[in-house]
């Protein structure tokens, strides 16, 4: 899969960006706040209907509007799609699909895109929410129709939060039976949400075991799901409805007391680590690194295999300046043989002398192609 046109409107500091794109290297050039990195963020945000740099979509909103849009034009083979979307301060986002109306979770279907970014150590060395979302984007960009449990899910439990928290403190019949309600619709989520994130793992950890050993062939490195429905061998519980209704029963006092759910997916984290040591705390720079290199990879891997689109698009946003020379040279190798790579970088020396392609300089929103 290759992007020929990307066109931003109000997106970041882009007021009205058109741009035409070719298979191979595109190269931004431009100095830091410029706008580069909000051109490949544009093209993420069809791929995952979120960003990866903030949380909130209020900030892909140029200042003075109520709403940004992104369109580009697929490829794959001979076909060809237009896809779009539209961030509003004042709505739902909305999607369109050669022009029809769809629901934002199907553009995952017919956009695929790997970002390597600097905020990538964060996997390895943060906290387990970046890691969760590295598994569930994955996971809903391999299989969109997950989207609808993660978003299900997400809602039961702010539902329940909202109920726990107004009412801490003051547990009455009436609040337990309605609590209950909403119990019921999480035990069943919650099951279908840790089986989808245990089962897009098993086709992960070898891709990433592959893909590391590659990187740095001396370590050995595994991945699982750190659960209370997993036991220690990795085995998922045969009784997930019985295994969340009784955690629900056990913590419901703290719950009350805390105003907040305190079991489920939105709790579990992925482990990874490197000759049988958890990597957040037992890796070195450079090895934390080229596990962070090798999950993108898999990602990669993953998508390549699956997609009836074809390769993801890799974009490689200001990352090389964050590598030593011997990881610079392992993902210009890795890279080379996908359809279309977008790198950026604030100077021209941050790019690898292989990524021959065109270039694109970029100056307070504005993009030109460079003689």
């Amino acid at each position: 899969m290759w992007v020929s046109e990307l066109e931003l409107h109000h997106f970041r500091n882009h007021s009205h960006t058109g741009l035409s794109l070719t298979p191979g290297v595109s190269v931004f050039v431009g100095s830091n706040g410029q706008g580069k990195t909000n051109l490949v963020e544009a093209i993420g945000y069809l791929a995952y209907q979120s960003s990866h740099r903030v949380s909130q979509d209020r900030a892909l909103v140029q200042e003075g509007h109520d709403k940004a849009t992104v369109r580009a034009r697929v490829n794959h083979e001979d076909r060809h799609a237009d896809v779009a979307c539209e961030v509003s301060l004042r709505g739902a986002n909305r999607a369109k699909l050669g022009g029809n109306p769809v629901a934002m979770g199907d553009l995952s279907g017919w956009v695929k895109a790997v970002l390597f970014t600097p905020e990538d150590l964060s996997l390895i060395r943060g906290e387990p929410a970046g890691r969760r979302r590295y598994l569930d984007t994955t996971m809903i960009s391999q299989r969109p129709a997950t989207a609808a449990i993660v978003a299900d899910y997400e809602r039961v439990v702010k539902q329940r939060n909202a109920l726990l928290k107004s009412h801490r403190g003051r547990v009455t019949p009436e609040l337990q039976s309605t609590l209950r309600g909403w119990d019921d619709a999480f035990v069943d989520l919650a099951g279908a949400y840790t089986t989808a994130r245990l089962q897009l793992l098993r086709q992960l950890e070898p891709a990433v075991m592959d893909a590391y050993s590659t990187i740095a062939a001396d370590n050995t490195v595994s991945l699982s799901l750190d659960s209370a429905a997993v036991d220690e061998d990795g085995v998922l519980s045969d009784d997930l409805h019985g295994h969340y209704q009784s955690q629900l029963v056990s913590n419901a006092k703290a719950e009350w007391e805390r105003g907040m759910t305190l079991v489920g997916p939105h709790r579990d984290d992925l482990s990874l680590t490197l000759n049988g040591l958890p990597s957040r705390t037992h890796s070195s720079q450079g090895e934390a690194w080229s596990l962070a290199l090798g999950l993108r990879m898999a990602q990669a891997v993953l998508y390549r295999a699956d997609s009836s689109a074809g390769d993801p698009v890799m974009i490689l946003d200001d990352v090389f300046a964050e590598l030593d020379r011997s990881r610079r040279g392992t993902l210009e190798r890795l890279v080379a043989d996908y359809e279309q790579v977008l790198v950026t970088a604030a100077v021209w020396e941050d790019v690898p002398e292989s990524f021959s392609g065109r270039v694109f300089d970029v100056v307070a929103g504005e993009v030109r192609v460079r003689d």
